[in-house]
C-alpha cells in the first residue's frame, strides 16, 4: 500500500465523542475534526459486537476514515509458560480478525518482554510466533499488516534495530514506529538530523517505498533511565515534534500518524495543522 499524504488522527475515539465506547460516532466526530483516520485501541479485550464491526467498516469507506487497531497489553510473546505465549498468539489473531471485519489493514501490539532473558533468545522466540501468526492469517485469508510497535521501556522487545530485522524476516510484519517512545528509550532521536537518520536508516533496511507506507505513533512524553514514564501532552513535553514533522516533510514521508497524546484530539489537530504549514 501507498500513500498519498500523511493521515492524522487519534489512538481512539475522540474525547468530544458523547458516547465514548462507540467508535462508530467516533469516526463520525474524527470527519467533524478534519481528521483523517482513527485507530481502535483493544488494549484491554478484543471484544466488539459483528454489527458494530460492520458499521464501522461502512462509516470508515463513506466517511473516508481508514481505521487502524491496537492489540491487547497483555500480550508477550516470550512468556515463561508456553500457555502464555500460545495465549499471546490467539490475542494477536483475534485482534487482526476483527480489524479486518473492521476494515482496518494496519495493527501494531507490544510484542514481548525480555524478561532478563538475551535479546538475541527473545528476538527468536518472537520471530518463531509471527512466523505461525502470518501462516494462520493467510489459512483464514487475512490481509492485515503487523506492525509489532517500537517500544518506550528497556524491559521491552521493540527496538529500531530489533523491529528493522522481524520486518526483514517476515513477509507480513513492518514496524509501528513510536518516535516519542524511541526517545524515551534511547534518550536520542529529538532533533531533525537525528530524526533523518531514522528515515534513511529505515529506506537503507526495508527498501526505498517503505517510508510511503509508515504506521507512527507520537505523543508528548516524560522519561527515566528505564524509559517511558507516561505519555504527555505535546506542549508539555521536550519531545522535539516540531522537527519530526519537518524531517516527514523534507522526505515526503506517508502513512498513518497516531496521537497517543492524553489531550487526544487537540494535538492529533495542532499536529495536522502544523505540518499543513511547512513549506
Amino acid at each position: 500500500m501507498k500513500f498519498e499524504k500523511i493521515l492524522f488522527g487519534t489512538a481512539g475515539v475522540p474525547l468530544c465523542t458523547e458516547k465514548k465506547n462507540n467508535p462508530v460516532e467516533g469516526v463520525i466526530n474524527i470527519h467533524k475534526l478534519g481528521l483523517d483516520c482513527m485507530q481502535l485501541e483493544f488494549a484491554h479485550g478484543v471484544r466488539m459486537k459483528d454489527e458494530i464491526s460492520s458499521a464501522l467498516r461502512k462509516v470508515s469507506y463513506e466517511l473516508n476514515i481508514p481505521l487502524t487497531s491496537h492489540g491487547p497489553y497483555y500480550i508477550n510473546l516470550n512468556a515463561r509458560e508456553q500457555d502464555k505465549i500460545d495465549s499471546s498468539v490467539e490475542r494477536i489473531i483475534q485482534t487482526a480478525k476483527i480489524s479486518d471485519l473492521c476494515g482496518a489493514e494496519s495493527m501494531t501490539f507490544h510484542a514481548a518482554f525480555y524478561m532478563k532473558d538475551s535479546p538475541y533468545d527473545v528476538f527468536d522466540l518472537v520471530e518463531k510466533s509471527m512466523n505461525v501468526i502470518e501462516e494462520r492469517l493467510s489459512r483464514l485469508d487475512i490481509e492485515i499488516e503487523l506492525r509489532p510497535e517500537l517500544t518506550g521501556k528497556t524491559s521491552q522487545f521493540g527496538s529500531l534495530e530489533e523491529l528493522l530485522s522481524l520486518s526483514k524476516s517476515i513477509n507480513s510484519c513492518q514496524p509501528c514506529l513510536d518516535f516519542s517512545h524511541l526517545y524515551a528509550r534511547t534518550g536520542l532521536y529529538n532533533s531533525y538530523e537525528e530524526f533523518l537518520t531514522v528515515i534513511d536508516k529505515i529506506q537503507e533496511e526495508l527498501g526505498y517505498d517503505s517510508i510511503y507506507n509508515l504506521h507512527m505513533h507520537i505523543s508528548g512524553i516524560s522519561s527515566n533511565s528505564k524509559g517511558d514514564l507516561k505519555h504527555l501532552n505535546l506542549e508539555e513535553s521536550d519531545f522535539n515534534w516540531k522537527d519530526l514533522l519537518k524531517a516527514l516533510k523534507h522526505k515526503d514521508c506517508r502513512g498513518y500518524m497516531i496521537c497517543n497524546s492524553p489531550n487526544l484530539e487537540k494535538d492529533a489537530k495542532m499536529l495536522k495543522d502544523y505540518y499543513a504549514s511547512l513549506s
